[in-house]
């Protein structure tokens, strides 16, 4: 889904949770729950969807000539010499926290009625002086609670985006790897399979590892993300891999 629709289909849903509190609060718990088996629903057909095509390219790739296998022993002792390696990774946990931390916080403001009752109450007060009638001044009134819990989830996860995009992009690092003539599988479970799309290849022969420059579609934030390939003679990796990108296909 593009960010135009995703737009589209966001105010749709706020205008309709804020009618169903208005107008039906009897129902609202059943809507919420109707609202919740759906998205599950579709989460899981799109996962499985995708999980079928990931298993025919590790099957592909998988059978393709093997150019180079590094082993969870290998990437494990490149990486305790890494003094540098930690560091990243505790910056990229620290941007991921709100992320993670932020939709308990929603659903507090949703279901506690305490929280829930005060936070409605707070934007009644407002909604009052505009002299709106009742229905109307509700209609309002949960409309900008819904609207403004959306808002805070989005901003959360721009932030969080944009502060993982400053440190060059989300890092992942298998633990161990292979390379194909088709492509690589990361962890015996990720295929990417050749030709590498990929935005720069980054070779760092002091701390041992290829870092491949991805564009990601998902995630925090989206943008780029790195994958990053510890060995021991990094130039042969690049070597290899730099035949298996686009550009070189």
């Amino acid at each position: 889904m593009d960010q135009r629709a995703s737009w589209l289909v966001s105010t749709g849903l706020l205008i309709l949770f804020a009618y169903v509190s208005t107008y039906f609060p009897e129902h609202v718990g059943t809507f919420f729950l109707v609202y919740v088996l759906a998205v599950l629903a579709v989460t899981a057909i799109v996962a499985g969807r995708s999980a079928a095509a990931i298993y025919k390219d590790l099957e592909y790739v998988k059978s393709g000539k093997t150019l180079l296998s590094v082993s969870s022993s290998e990437v494990a002792k490149l990486k305790s010499r890494d003094r540098e390696l930690n560091r990243e990774l505790s910056a990229q946990t620290k941007a991921m926290v709100p992320q993670l931390v932020t939709p308990f916080v929603v659903m507090l403001a949703l279901f506690i009625p305490a929280v829930r009752e005060g936070a409605l109450h707070g934007l009644a007060s407002l909604v009052a002086q505009t002299n709106l009638s009742g229905q109307a001044g509700r209609f309002l009134t949960f409309l900008l609670f819904y609207g403004l819990l959306t808002l805070i989830l989005y901003l959360v996860n721009y932030i969080a985006g944009r502060r993982l995009q400053r440190a060059g992009g989300r890092l992942d690092v298998p633990s161990f790897y292979l390379v194909t003539e088709r492509g690589l599988v990361l962890e015996g479970r990720v295929p990417l399979k050749a030709p590498l799309t990929v935005q720069s290849v980054r070779v760092d022969t002091r701390r041992r590892f290829v870092e491949l420059q991805v564009r990601s579609r998902s995630g925090l934030g989206g943008g780029v993300s790195r994958v990053r390939l510890y060995c021991e003679n990094p130039r042969e990796l690049e070597a290899l891999l730099r035949s298996l990108t686009e550009e070189r296909r």
